[in-house]
């Protein structure tokens, strides 16, 4: 960006510190608060009680700046940010206990437990001073400087992507934004806004200097699909020397154009997409840990069920309970699935493998009920403790299908930069059996490109829902 007119944004540095003053408030008052009326024996402030309250502001800021609490969304979205700091506070607070518990002698956890009213009121207070900071960062942002953030947008031709980051920059809740009007392509002259978004006619590409100047634009937006190399050279060197903001959109990256940013390598930029979420170690190890946690208590909650389900299944049809399938997984990798088995033993023979389809005739009676409430999937449980999947994330395909989905579908491969999972985005949105391919596979990389902790959690909450299209 070359403009002189624009500033920065401070927010983050101001939230930083901000959670900083909170956390270090937090104690003091937490400590006064539990033992004012001393209707307990207060213990003595040692520096171990010190240690042990830096320890849990250091893990809550780092918990902060992993489930987001630094980025623009939540910054914005009052209810977003509570809900990310509740959630960022309480894992703290059980993250240190356990750490307690399991590291310091017997004698230790007895009398750490003295302490134990104090974490409790400073996680609340932690919560309660962090949110107050932050709204008043907000209003200082929103009332103070603003001003400083004033752009005049101009942009080059028309299209869908356009319209989406117009509508973007102007609904920035931290800047004041104007649309003063566009510039033709000459080698694209239909290329233009319709007539009832009311933008002005800026002229062509030729009079781009004198209409920057004329208008003081502070902001060019370029679509680079609808633009040449020549033109936009020239509008690069024209921007420069009239220190004008240029915002450029990407030739058509239709797969995780969010993540795309500039490198320096060897002094030459590059165009690079940034690793998705999942693929940092920090993530990899909280995933891995909320799935064996979750494994664990899935496998010893559907024990009894799964021998209820075996009998009725023994009954109807004589022959295995389970029914395993080769299907593929992380970086293609092929394993066993393992389900209930919901229909007749000779099911694929004649047809070979082929998909799940409504009414289909294959069903036993019993397994009618058993898909159609997904308690197929419940043994799937071990799959997930061997880390063959994940509680969540896109459904595994069955092996001798991936081929021609691969060939028929566009970066349909891209969905196993993930582990497959018992459940995902795409599954509770209602994509699954006899549903658009597309649209699945839109679902998965969306869930894999945004992936989050509370993105999961949402995603387990909607699983107990009435399934959609199970069949």
């Amino acid at each position: 960006m070359y403009s002189a007119n624009h500033q920065t944004s401070t927010w983050r540095v101001f939230l930083r510190v901000s959670d900083l003053l909170s956390i270090a408030f937090s104690f003091p008052l937490a400590y006064w608060t539990t033992y004012y009326w001393d209707a307990l024996s207060p213990p003595n402030v040692d520096r171990l009680t010190w240690i042990n309250c830096l320890f849990v502001g250091c893990i809550d800021l780092y918990l902060m700046g992993l489930f987001g609490l630094y980025r623009w969304q939540p910054f914005i979205k009052k209810g977003l940010m509570l809900r990310l700091l509740a959630l960022s506070v309480l894992t703290g607070s059980l993250i240190f206990m356990a750490l307690r518990l399991f590291l310091l002698p017997m004698d230790h956890i007895t009398l750490s437990f003295g302490y134990l009213p104090v974490l409790l009121v400073n996680a609340g207070y932690i919560f309660l001073l962090v949110s107050c900071f932050r709204l008043g960062v907000f209003f200082l942002e929103t009332h103070y400087f603003k001003s400083s953030r004033i752009e005049r947008l101009a942009f080059v031709s028309w299209s869908d992507r356009m319209e989406q980051v117009l509508q973007g920059s102007m609904h920035n809740a931290l800047s004041s934004t104007t649309v003063v009007g566009y510039f033709t392509n000459p080698e694209y002259p239909s290329l233009r806004p319709p007539d009832t978004l009311g933008f002005t006619d800026l002229g062509s590409l030729q009079d781009l200097r004198t209409q920057l100047e004329r208008h003081k634009i502070t902001m060019l937006i370029v679509d680079l699909s609808n633009l040449g190399e020549m033109p936009l050279l020239a509008i690069t060197e024209i921007c420069a020397d009239l220190m004008v903001g240029l915002e450029l959109i990407p030739w058509t990256f239709d797969v995780w154009s969010r993540r795309l940013v500039m490198r320096m390598v060897n002094g030459v930029p590059t165009m690079v997409i940034k690793e998705p979420p999942l693929e940092r170690f920090s993530n990899i190890i909280l995933k891995r840990l909320i799935d064996i946690l979750g494994a664990l208590a899935g496998i010893v909650i559907s024990v009894p069920l799964i021998i209820v389900l075996g009998i009725l299944i023994k009954r109807e049809s004589p022959g295995s309970v389970f029914y395993t399938q080769t299907r593929s997984g992380f970086r293609g990798k092929n394993f066993q699935i393992i389900k209930l088995r919901s229909m007749r033993l000779d099911a694929n023979e004649g047809t070979g493998v082929t998909r799940a389809i409504e009414n289909d005739p294959r069903r036993l009676k019993i397994g009618e009920f058993i898909r159609t409430w997904n308690l197929d999937e419940v043994p799937q449980f071990w799959n997930v403790l061997k880390g063959d999947m994940s509680l969540v994330g896109p459904r595994p395909e069955i092996y001798e299908l991936i081929e021609g989905l691969r060939a028929s579908l566009h970066c349909y491969n891209l969905r196993h930069l993930c582990k497959p999972g018992m459940t995902g985005w795409a599954s509770v949105n209602g994509f699954r059996g006899n549903t658009s391919l597309e649209e699945r596979i839109n679902y998965d990389l969306f869930y894999i490109e945004n992936w989050s902790l509370m993105f999961d959690f949402k995603i387990l909450l909607m699983t107990l829902l009435p399934p959609k299209n199970a069949y």
